[in-house]
């Protein structure tokens, strides 16, 4: 009995553990910020407000003024389906 605990806190844990790293909801946060004060935040890959976010370096873009900022999880997900594949825009060799 004790052990089907276990493993249900243990599938609570990692739903809640994927929760936690999505990106958060950017119509919601506007609830309490305005748009320029979130726009530095905004993952390229969802639109939403980047949940830890990640600056991407990436030599083929090293002209452009902003700063590149992805959700950990977002990039994860999207390198995991599009390997060696630039989440800004398609070109070849991006490490």
């Amino acid at each position: 009995m004790e052990e089907e605990k276990s493993k249900g806190n243990a599938k609570l844990d990692l739903k809640s553990l994927h929760q936690q790293q999505s990106c958060f909801d950017k119509n919601w946060v506007l609830q309490l910020n305005k748009q320029e004060d979130i726009n530095d935040f905004i993952c390229l890959i969802c639109k939403q407000v980047a949940n830890n976010p990640m600056e991407i370096d990436c030599s083929q873009h090293k002209n452009m003024d902003e700063s590149l900022i992805v959700g950990e999880n977002c990039l994860n997900q999207f390198l995991s389906q599009n390997p060696n594949s630039c989440p800004i825009e398609p070109h070849d060799n991006c490490s």
